[in-house]
């Protein structure tokens, strides 16, 4: 019974959106491509401005944060980067692996999970995960993703996803405590508030269009291991090390072990790196998490 109810209070909301945007796609088959762009050049880059300054986000402040993501991240890509030589993938197949295990979708999922599942006291330390998490999503996914050889192509690529401006110019104005307008505050926070529906309502519309193929059941399998059940496995001690303790550790291991990230679907499609894999990844994940979740969230 109490797996039921943390299913229904904290998990079916979310999915509830997505099946939304499954049907909304079947029946009017909108260009998916466009409706992603706009979510990740506007909406996302927006709300993630607007969150950095309503809740005066420092550097200083997720510093433990960012150690956490440093580790986790790195440990995660090293295991996805020698499951995917194990298992002799190609270049597309490995760096879909990588991204699937390591980017984990903090955001349009790990957001509304926190606010669905803890108290209104976890809402500052979700921001904080979220936050961290956003600096590999908006640059190493780009790496990863970018078909450019060298640094400085590499960088180019990163300089045209706005998610990097909007954080980097969040924490110039937190870090100066530089007060914007109230009618500009008031227009970022009226966009955010559309971002996270409008970005779950994207996956939803990518994953209708989802074709699961035999080649991909070998990269599949791996990837829900690592980011259904190894990470939060991997977590778990590093918070510990790292003194995370209380709701705040209880609130990064959730938000960590959340399906993977919708955006490194978007730079798929955007660079061509086997978007279709990764998208039934993000799939199977999503579908996946509703299980592995409810049980992490009863056994905190």
């Amino acid at each position: 019974m109490e797996f039921l109810l943390i299913f229904n209070s904290s998990i079916i909301p979310i999915f509830i959106i997505i099946g939304i945007a499954f049907i909304y796609n079947r029946l009017f088959q909108p260009d998916i491509r466009q409706i992603t762009d706009i979510a990740l050049s506007v909406f996302a880059p927006i709300f993630l401005f607007d969150v950095l300054i309503k809740h005066n986000i420092t550097i200083d402040m997720i510093f433990a944060p960012i150690i956490f993501m440093c580790i986790l991240t790195t440990a995660l890509i090293a295991i996805a980067y020698c499951t995917a030589k194990l298992l002799k993938a190609d270049e597309d197949e490995q760096l879909t692996l990588m991204q699937a295990g390591a980017m984990i979708n903090v955001g349009n999922f790990g957001l509304p999970l926190i606010y669905f599942t803890f108290n209104n006291g976890s809402e500052a330390y979700s921001i904080l995960y979220f936050a961290a998490f956003n600096i590999p999503l908006t640059t190493v996914s780009i790496y990863l993703s970018s078909r450019e050889k060298n640094l400085p192509g590499i960088l180019k690529d990163v300089a045209k996803v706005p998610l990097f401006h909007a954080m980097a110019l969040a924490l110039v104005f937190t870090g100066a405590s530089i007060t914007i307008p109230a009618s500009l505050s008031k227009c970022t926070g009226l966009i955010g508030q559309a971002a996270i529906p409008l970005l779950i309502f994207v996956l939803g519309l990518q994953l209708s269009n989802i074709k699961l193929k035999k080649g991909f059941i070998k990269i599949i399998v791996p990837a829900v291991i690592i980011r259904l059940i190894l990470s939060p496995v991997i977590a778990k001690p590093v918070l510990e090390l790292l003194s995370i303790t209380g709701l705040e550790q209880n609130v990064a291991l959730v938000q960590t072990s959340a399906p993977c990230a919708l955006l490194p679907l978007m730079y798929a499609i955007r660079f061509n790196r086997s978007p279709d894999l990764l998208a039934a990844i993000i799939f199977i994940t999503t579908l996946f998490s509703g299980i592995s979740l409810t049980f992490l969230i009863k056994f905190l």
